[in-house]
Parts: C-alpha cells; structure tokens; sequence
C-alpha cells in the first residue's frame, strides 16, 4: 500500500466526521437533513421551477434519492410539485414561501469559516481542490473487494436475499 493512501484515509475519515456532525447540529437545528436543506437551497437559487432530474444534477444525488427527499419536502409543504404546461408529463418542482421561510432561519449548509477560508484561496488552489476532491469522489464509487482474496464485498441488496 502506497504512503500516502494512509494519511489520505485519515483525513477522508476526519472529513467524514466532521460533516456527519455537522449534518446532525442542523437536523438539530433546523429539522431539516442535510440533503433536504441541499435541495432547498438549489431551489431557491433557482429562476424557475425545475425537473427532479436536473435537481438531481444541480446537487449530484440520483434522481430516485431526489424524489424521495422531494416526497419529504412536498409532505412537509417546503416544496410544491406542478404539470409542465407545455408538456403534462414533466413535473416541475418549486420552492414554497413556507420552504423560503424555513431556509431563512436555516443554518448555512457549510459552516462559516470553512467557507471564508475557501473563499480566500487564490482561484487556481480551489480550482486545484476541487478537482482533487471530486476524483477521490470518483474512484471511491467502483466497487469495494478484496484484492488479496479476489472476491467482490457483497453489495447491501445481496445480503438481504440470503436466508438467516
């Protein structure tokens, strides 16, 4: 195993902590999860109203785990859903007042100074980190195995459909 990927691992660890913490403080806080607070904020930065799919792009979850936060959100009366005029299959999506308000009163999504001390990096560093988080990002989506032994980590889905 390469030196770095240790010390890599314990900072992806600390990393991991820390917006795991985070995440509960404004749960806590707001009553909002850190996903629901996300998807508030991408709308409200919104123009117009907006698909569940390019939500889903805007914050980089799936489509399905969109919906389902959007299922909360809509029951919760955060968010409105609505027929596309011009086409009644797309189903557009729309911050509420009531989902304005809340997010008023919402804690930031990073915490404050993390983002003044992002915001301060000269451009090509934050350019830099950027894509050096979003590459670990990428190779931390393949498939967890066993290279000493060859055999893939079942996947949760797997496990469910073995007997006790």
């Amino acid at each position: 195993m390469s030196s770095h990927v240790l010390p890599l691992l314990g900072a992806l660890r600390r990393i991991a902590q820390s917006l795991d913490s985070y995440s509960k403080a404004i749960e806590h806080s707001a009553g909002l999860t850190l996903p629901q607070l996300l998807l508030l904020e991408a709308l409200r930065n919104e123009t117009a109203p907006i698909t569940a799919g390019r939500l889903a792009d805007r914050v980089s979850l799936t489509q399905g785990t969109v919906t389902s936060i959007l299922d909360r959100l809509e029951d919760r009366g955060l968010i409105a859903r609505m027929r596309a005029i011009e086409d009644r299959r797309r189903v557009l999506v729309t911050l509420t007042p009531q989902g304005r308000d809340r997010l008023n009163v919402a804690p930031a999504l990073m915490r404050d100074d993390f983002v003044r001390g992002f915001a301060a990096l000269p451009e090509a560093e934050r350019e830099a980190l950027l894509a050096a988080v979003e590459r670990i990002g990428s190779l931390m989506r393949t498939e967890p195995h066993s290279e000493a032994r060859g055999v893939s980590v079942p996947q949760a889905s797997e496990l469910m459909d073995q007997p006790n």
